[in-house]
């Protein structure tokens, strides 16, 4: 499955039309965000600031959003990080993003909570609701970004690490509001999650779980991503995910698309991959806005 129309040989058992599949990740839009903002910190070209809203469940969700001083428009992306992590994983990154003239919202994912989350999980149907509800969650985070002041709404971006990265999967097919996103560590399926974390999920009860998953699989709207770019980045001593289902997802992913590969694990501690990724943002989303006196938006082009 590679972008266009979808196949029945493509479509889950018993999972419907993509529309009918899409729906499921509809949400109320007017829920108020409820901010909770300190103010914010510079360090030298660009700002953080710690914040917090609600989420569609009314859960508070902190955040850092980092954004370029000296610009009254610019680029911005959402960062998800994996477990374990925090908002902090991509922190660093965030800075030099904003150095280049590219805001950031970094977010806790649900998974942040670590163990406490992790008791949250019960039977494949209560899984699927969770994590249904997690894209919905991501989808209002990406209404935040477009909301804050000198966002430019159509230059918007998405990176995420392991689950961050199959949710991504899910969020690129059903969101097109992100025009480039990078997915690192990567995976088809919830249901590898749950075999890397569940060896005793084998048998019959693997093949239940599967079939409940498959509905709301990263593979099954990856493939709907276009037009977005995506860069999908795997590492070649992943021990989370093995080659084949890290291929199985940059399959299924739509053109236009670039696979890396890198000697790193399924953490990510690879400076090349870093530096790949944020130049690579860098192209995507170009760094063209600057402070105008007494108007807003792209300079004026230069004439050759």
């Amino acid at each position: 499955m590679k972008g266009g129309k979808e196949t029945d040989a493509h479509r889950p058992s018993g999972a419907g039309s993509l529309e009918e599949r899409s729906a499921r990740f509809e949400y109320d839009q007017s829920v108020p965000f409820d901010l909770e903002e300190q103010e914010a910190t510079d360090r030298g070209t660009v700002s953080v600031q710690d914040l917090s809203y609600a989420g569609l469940d009314g859960r508070r969700i902190p955040a850092y959003w980092i954004a370029p001083t000296g610009r009254d428009r610019f680029a911005a992306l959402l960062f998800v990080h994996p477990a374990p992590g925090n908002r902090s994983s991509f922190f660093n990154e965030g800075l030099r993003l904003g150095g280049m003239g590219i805001a950031s919202l970094l977010i806790d994912a649900p998974w942040a909570a670590g163990e406490e989350w992790i008791r949250t999980l019960g039977t494949p149907e209560q899984n699927r609701e969770i994590f249904t509800e997690i894209v919905r969650d991501l989808r209002r985070a990406l209404d935040l970004v477009v909301a804050r002041k000198g966002v430019d709404a159509g230059q918007v971006a998405y990176v995420g690490h392991s689950f961050g990265a199959l949710c991504g999967g899910v969020l690129a097919g059903v969101d097109h509001r992100c025009r480039a996103c990078v997915l690192m560590a990567g995976a088809p399926s919830f249901t590898d999650v749950a075999v890397a974390n569940l060896p005793s999920l084998t048998g019959d009860e693997l093949e239940h779980y599967r079939e409940v998953m498959a509905p709301i699989d990263p593979a099954t709207f990856i493939g709907h991503a276009a037009p977005a770019k995506l860069l999908l980045q795997f590492g070649e001593r992943d021990q989370v995910f093995s080659r084949e289902r890290s291929q199985a997802f940059a399959d299924a992913a739509s053109d236009p698309k670039l696979v890396r590969w890198y000697d790193t694990d399924h953490a990510f501690e690879s400076e090349e991959a870093k530096r790949d990724r944020v130049e690579w943002l860098h192209m995507q989303l170009g760094t063209g806005y600057r402070r105008m006196k007494g108007k807003t938006g792209r300079p004026p082009a230069r004439r050759r």
